[in-house]
């Protein structure tokens, strides 16, 4: 009978703590030492001086900045929904379908024709209505007359209004080189039937203009009223639990949570339902959309960049109709189904401890092992922009958390080219002023 000796395992256990302690040391060796902590802090003044000081005539960074400004690393999950599963990673769309919210197209129907779409849907008796058409001025005046009259007596209706944000006006018209008038406060736009109907939500989405729609503001403050949006007047005349809920939150820059396309809506075409086609069992105690809806990814009428685009970088086409990011919100706030941010101030604090256990880290390869350092380095900030992409997406994805990474990346990326100029300087001042610093005597 053999004996199987007791100390097999322990080489290989000695050697992989001996390198786990090797790896410990390089980043720790010069982590307290004061040029590791001025050259950290030098990382983040020169992207703060970045921020700061105009620069008019530099547009080196234009094309960069642009192409960046509309990117969120989480798109990549978004776009992957109705694909298959990011979380898990399963294949297949296991997104259910969402059966309290029916989408009805009302095409290019004119006043007179939404009248009748709207009769008919209330006839069938659906929890609340929301139309999402905008009117501005008079029309033909017997139509006109025609909307008036269902506007008035159908009670369970929201119709879409609009806020003129003063902020965004301003942005818009330094875009198109337009002189600007400093505006102090918003205003909400009232429409032609405003006086016809009782109930209206804002259908701005937050940063309304172009680029990827992420955010909605549940309510706003104007000349001392309070206006809901479009989609929280819905929920408050669906479920009030989930209308308090979202309130009690009170965030006035929540994060859309997407997770339905249109297909994962009952949509009913507006003809259908005027020549009885449909049940009563279709709308009955439902949330009734009305709105245009164009199911064909090839025609861009209406629709809206977001992020689940199935191009994540470099959108081109719009993906999805305004109703439809609508009823997200909803589907969103009824499941209670929030995406959480972290604060700015924590994204901050994360990026200086990691910049400054780095920037260690490269200052141990930097001095002791230059030959290595630029190929060390470059892997070191590849495999860290891996992995803080992943990790914001995993929080992100697995438990609805937003971090932003984005500031710790730069950092890390940073560092390297920081310590060149870190290291000029203080060897300038050791030389004049006699300041001690570890950069002195290294040796290439």
């Amino acid at each position: 009978m053999t004996h199987q000796p007791e100390n097999v395992q322990k080489p290989l256990k000695k050697g992989f703590r001996h390198h786990a302690r090797k790896l410990h040391g390089r980043f720790t060796k010069y982590l307290l030492e004061r040029d590791t902590i001025f050259a950290t802090a030098w990382v983040f003044i020169f992207i703060l001086a970045v921020k700061v000081i105009p620069l008019p005539n530099i547009h080196f960074f234009d094309p960069i900045e642009i192409g960046l400004e509309d990117f969120d690393f989480n798109d990549i999950a978004y776009s992957n929904l109705g694909k298959g599963n990011y979380a898990n990673l399963k294949l297949g769309d296991t997104t259910k379908f969402d059966h309290r919210i029916v989408l009805i197209n009302i095409g290019h129907a004119d006043r007179e024709g939404i009248a009748y779409i709207i009769d008919k849907t209330a006839s069938m008796n659906p929890k609340v209505i929301g139309l999402d058409a905008y009117f501005e001025g008079p029309r033909e005046p017997h139509k006109d007359s025609v909307l008036q009259d269902v506007f008035r007596k159908t009670k369970n209706l929201v119709v879409v209004s609009r806020i003129k944000w003063a902020e965004h006006e301003k942005k818009h018209k330094e875009e198109k080189g337009k002189e600007t008038v400093e505006e102090d406060k918003d205003h909400f736009l009232k429409d032609y039937f405003d006086s016809s109907y009782s109930q209206t939500g804002f259908g701005n989405l937050t940063g309304e203009t172009i680029g990827t729609k992420r955010h909605f503001s549940p309510y706003e403050k104007i000349d001392d009223s309070t206006h809901y949006c479009f989609a929280a007047m819905l929920v408050k005349n669906y479920d009030i639990k989930a209308f308090n809920r979202l309130e009690k939150r009170h965030d006035h820059n929540e994060i859309i949570n997407y997770s339905r396309r249109v297909n994962k809506y009952q949509l009913i075409e507006g003809d259908d339902l005027l020549n009885g086609s449909v049940d009563e069992s279709a709308l009955r105690g439902k949330i009734a959309l009305l709105a245009y809806v164009n199911n064909n990814p090839d025609d861009i009428e209406d629709k809206l960049f977001t992020p689940m685009n199935s191009k994540f970088a470099g959108k081109s086409i719009p993906d999805m109709n305004g109703i439809v990011v609508h009823a997200n919100i909803i589907s969103m706030i009824l499941d209670h189904n929030y995406i959480n941010k972290l604060p700015s101030w924590v994204s901050v604090i994360v990026a200086i401890l990691i910049g400054w256990l780095f920037m260690s880290y490269f200052v141990h390869y930097y001095l002791e092992s230059h030959i290595w350092f630029h190929l060390v380095a470059k892997f070191a900030q590849l495999a860290a922009a891996i992995l803080f992409v992943w990790l914001g997406m995993h929080l992100f994805t697995r438990y609805r958390i937003k971090v932003d990474m984005t500031l710790t990346i730069v950092v890390i990326v940073l560092a390297i080219d920081i310590i060149y100029f870190y290291e000029a300087f203080a060897v300038w001042i050791h030389k004049r002023f006699g300041y001690k610093t570890v950069f002195h005597q290294k040796q290439h």
